[in-house]
């Protein structure tokens, strides 16, 4: 087939790369959007999107994420920003709302979308990334690009392409559980609510241990349809002691939806997955739609108001929250975000709390961070020309990944990234040549943040929501009876 040559191609559509697209596209550049799905926004369109604001509830992503946000609540896709003292805050989302805005945004920018199309190999021209190769219905095909930015997931343009990278914890290289996502209706609001203001249920473990917070937190249940759920760990014991579940987590993982009957399930989850082995992550679906039954029938025997609840979607994917870590110029660390670091190259921002589902246990480990910057360095691959990437594959640490994975902090990067690329042709250099302040001004007018206009602590709406302590005490499920047994590993 004829060869397609454009400026700038993005790998991947996800939270990221559609991002990246319609920011470099919007910025004048021709852009092509290669996706192996029939559709746009990945596993931003499965998901509730956590991590808007800092733990001051300040907004730290804003621009093209801001505007999808607004868009979405226009078209009656999405909740408001719904705060929240871990998780900073939230949208609620009609995931095919999204698909819908997603693909008209694209269009509106000017885009080029490709779409079932498999990315297979990289194209490698000296010390220079000059595009890839792809395979679709129409046969093999080589895309030529001025930049090429991965937003892949897994790093898979980088890794083809021969440039460093890593994967997992230091330890051992496990990387973090992953989950498959699913959604169920039917719920009763009220009896629901009730069972959460129980204290003895714990539905929310982070918030217990602190009354003022508990007593924020229940005053609200009532008055929104979208909260956050982290707990009622006794519930998931005796229905474990009862043998209706044998799944590796201990606690309902979720988020009330605004939809008032419906609730969205993070509970699934096996380890030892290998997300670049197409055996092993086929192995964990196997495992994974295995638990969704048991699932489905521990909330309608012992989650009060699901009585009557049902299945209404499975994500089509999985949701895969760490794989290969492609080495750039410079590697975020967990201790930039613990410290809340601004760089001198600081393109976007973030504020989410180090999440780390535990690659051998259950449960979360966390630690809250204050925000923090993402450098221009972390988004440019290291060793060649032509190479940025954004999203979970970014050049950071296992921990500090943990906080950058969450969807609208990969928007802000994809911003970052697709500005910089479109810029870098428009001014006839490279993206480490570019001039930052240049890129930083033109991010500024879009409306992005990377540390120029957050302010101050939210003194009011931390008075309004509360505010957890910034060390927390330490979370037990390493390797706990729920993760020992070895049917729940892939080996």
């Amino acid at each position: 087939m004829k060869d397609i040559k454009t400026e700038v191609l993005v790998v991947g559509s996800g939270a990221a790369g559609i991002t990246a697209a319609i920011a470099a596209a919007r910025n004048g550049a021709k852009t092509l959007l290669v996706e192996y799905n029939g559709f746009l926004g990945g596993i931003s369109a499965t998901l509730p999107w956590l991590g808007f604001h800092d733990r001051d509830y300040r907004q730290v992503v804003k621009g093209l994420c801001h505007e999808y946000v607004t868009r979405l609540q226009k078209m009656g896709g999405s909740s408001g920003y719904v705060m929240d003292p871990k998780c900073s805050s939230l949208v609620s989302i009609n995931s095919h709302i999204w698909k819908i805005l997603a693909m008209q945004m694209a269009q509106e920018a000017g885009v080029d979308v490709m779409l079932h199309t498999h990315m297979v190999d990289t194209l490698r021209e000296g010390d220079r990334i000059a595009g890839i190769i792809v395979e679709h219905k129409s046969g093999r095909q080589k895309i030529l690009a001025n930049m090429t930015l991965d937003c892949s997931g897994d790093g898979d343009v980088a890794a083809r392409g021969g440039v460093s990278w890593e994967k997992g914890r230091t330890a051992d290289g496990l990387v973090q559980a992953p989950t498959l996502v699913f959604r169920i209706g039917g719920m009763d609001k009220a009896a629901f609510v009730k069972g959460c203001k129980d204290k003895s249920l714990n539905y929310r473990e982070w918030i217990t241990p602190y009354p003022d917070l508990w007593k924020k937190m229940q005053e609200r249940l009532d008055a929104t349809d979208v909260f956050i759920l982290g707990g009622f760990a006794g519930l998931m014991e005796k229905a474990r002691k009862d043998g209706v579940i044998d799944v590796p987590q201990t606690r309902v993982v979720g988020v009330k939806l605004h939809q008032a009957d419906q609730f969205q399930v993070v509970m699934t989850r096996v380890l030892g997955l290998d997300p670049t082995s197409v055996e092993s992550m086929s192995n964990a679906y196997i495992k994974i739609y295995d638990q969704i039954p048991q699932l489905l029938e521990f909330f309608r025997r012992y989650v009060p108001g699901c009585e009557n609840s049902y299945l209404l979607e499975i994500a089509p994917m999985l949701g895969v929250r760490e794989s290969r870590r492609i080495m750039g110029d410079y590697v975020l660390e967990a201790e930039d975000l613990l410290e809340g670091r601004v760089f001198d190259d600081a393109v976007s921002m973030g504020g989410y709390h180090i999440d780390i589902h535990r690659p051998s246990g259950s449960w979360v480990d966390s630690r809250n961070v204050k925000a923090y910057t993402i450098p221009l360095r972390s988004l440019i691959a290291g060793e060649v020309e032509g190479l940025m990437m954004a999203g979970k594959c970014l050049s950071a640490t296992h921990e500090a990944v943990a906080s950058t994975r969450v969807i609208p902090i990969c928007m802000g990067q994809g911003e970052a990234i697709g500005t910089a690329a479109a810029l870098a042709i428009k001014n006839k250099t490279t993206v480490r040549n570019l001039n930052i302040q240049r890129l930083q001004d033109q991010l500024d007018v879009q409306g992005a943040e990377f540390g120029q206009s957050i302010g101050p602590p939210n003194q009011k709406a931390i008075d309004e929501y509360g505010q957890l302590p910034m060390e927390e005490p330490p979370t037990e499920g390493e390797m706990d009876a729920a993760t020992s047994d070895q049917k729940h590993w892939i080996r």
